[in-house]
Order: C-alpha cells, then structure tokens, then sequence
C-alpha cells in the first residue's frame, strides 16, 4: 500500500484526463461543499482510501486540477512519452521498438540523420533497445549481450 505521501506516475490519453478532470470537479461542487465531511459512504470511501487518508479539501482539490490541467502536472516525468502501439489482430503481436541514441548536431534534420547513419553503420555497437508492446508493458532489450540469432 502507497504512503500518503508518495508520488504516483500515471499515463493517460487526453480523454482521460478530462474524465478526470470533470470528476474531480463535481465531487468538489458536490461533496465537499462548505468543508462539511463528505456525504456518499462509497465516495468517501473512495476518497479516503478506505480510511486511510485524510481526503482532499475543496481547495486542495482546485490545485490540483489547476496541476493536471497545466503543464506542471507533467513536469515530473522528464523525458519523452511514447505511446504504445494499437492492438492490432494478426499472426503476431504487434510492438514498438525505440531506439535511443544521443548525437551533437546543428539542427533536428542533421541529428534524425546523422543517428540514422550512426544506426546503418555495420560498424556499429548492436543498441539498447525499449520493446512496448500494446498494453504499455515496456522491456530493455541490450542486443550486444543476445547471443547471435
């Protein structure tokens, strides 16, 4: 079980956000009127983690709708998000493979090609690369330590 204090990372689409936002708003307009204690016995419960917690005040419940609907809110998680990919039907699973690379470069053009050169390159050390299957479940895969297929 979290800590009352602990951080959460949490990844959801557009949509989602706003389904969340609107409930958020309506259970501070709803229940959490005048700081009386929440009326619902399942909504607290909710609230309250089952008793947990403390649940949110109405003001602490405006800030954290401001969060979620400004970019602060993504600030925590530095980096780029990339979604996984759709469920597709077929003979095999679908997945997205990301591979990473740095490059010094004079622009956003000359780096996307001077990493493909970097990749092509038969030279080149065999990558790390992040394996997303359609559910989001993510897998490091260091090929230079795969045995040669």
């Amino acid at each position: 079980m979290a800590k009352k204090k602990d951080a959460i990372t949490l990844r959801i689409t557009r949509r989602e956000l706003a389904t969340i936002l609107a409930a958020l708003r309506f259970h501070q307009a709803e229940n959490l009127q005048a700081g009386r204690a929440i009326p619902d016995r399942f909504i607290k419960e909710i609230a309250t983690d089952g008793g947990l917690l403390k649940p949110l005040k109405s003001e602490e419940v405006g800030r954290l709708c401001e969060r979620l609907n400004t970019d602060e809110g993504s600030q925590s998680t530095r980096g780029l998000v990339i979604e996984p990919p759709h469920n597709e039907s077929g003979d095999e699973p679908l997945y997205r493979v990301v591979y990473a690379i740095d490059v010094n470069a004079a622009g956003p053009l000359k780096a996307a090609r001077q990493a493909y050169v970097i990749m092509a390159a038969p030279e080149s050390q065999p990558p790390v690369l992040e394996v997303i299957d359609h559910r989001g479940k993510s897998i490091s895969i260091d090929l230079s330590q795969e045995a040669p297929a």
